[in-house]
């Protein structure tokens, strides 16, 4: 009998995938020095999801968080893709826990061969969940969803470890995907609170960072410029 996956649960385990985050250094805060972004602006919070790849633990608990979300929301999927390149190992881990095949999108077609965007074999009218690290905006997302459409394959669901909280949730349901996260932003700053992680001035200084990216610039004396901070 299954049991089953309750609201409650996926909540405590964002909670549990947040603090290992803390615990591997996955998270960074630096108000003295800023993180610089793609764009050229600057940030005092940087997320190094990629880290998590070598914490067997940390992956176990993404792809049970997986297969939670696929229980309780009904999700069906016949094959996992992830995004080159970050996505890749993200997606690998959880089609191996469902017991599924994978598939991978290039960022560009290759130039040679049969010059494909997708590597490995996507029937058509599949129904493909798109695994990646993280997201902000969504934009190489939508990339990934227009490979994977114009190849004939249904993508209507989003598996990220983590949501920047910065729109990306908003731009794919516009074009028709769920976003499913295993944690966020809010619940990474709310466990360090609760643990006592970070000096709630620090704190303060984040969350002011995330309301008003351009005061927060000003603030700091860093110049900011009126684009999308990357396009993940």
């Amino acid at each position: 009998m299954k049991t089953k996956i309750t609201e409650e649960v996926l909540l405590r385990i964002r909670e549990i995938v947040a603090l290992l985050l803390w615990d591997i250094e996955a998270v960074k805060v630096n108000l003295e020095k800023p993180f610089k972004l793609v764009s050229g602006n600057f940030s005092p919070i940087y997320i190094n999801c990629r880290l998590a790849i070598s914490h067997p633990i940390l992956m176990n608990i993404f792809t049970t968080f997986a297969q939670a979300v696929c229980e309780h929301n009904a999700i069906q999927v016949d094959v996992v893709a992830g995004g080159e390149t970050a996505g890749i190992p993200f997606a690998s881990y959880v089609a191996k826990s469902l017991s599924l095949p994978m598939v991978y999108i290039r960022k560009a077609k290759k130039d040679h061969g049969i010059a494909s965007l997708i590597e490995g074999t996507l029937p058509k009218d599949s129904k493909v969940l798109l695994v990646e690290d993280l997201i902000t905006d969504a934009g190489s997302k939508l990339h990934f969803i227009d490979a994977i459409r114009s190849s004939g394959a249904i993508v209507e669901n989003t598996l990220v470890l983590f949501d920047r909280e910065q729109g990306g949730k908003d731009t794919l349901k516009k074009h028709g995907l769920q976003l499913y996260a295993s944690t966020d932003m809010s619940t990474v700053l709310a466990v360090a609170k609760d643990v006592n992680l970070l000096p709630t001035s620090q704190l303060e200084s984040v969350r002011d960072y995330l309301s008003d990216m351009h005061t927060w610039h000003k603030k700091c004396n860093l110049s900011f410029k009126e684009v999308k901070e990357d396009t993940k």
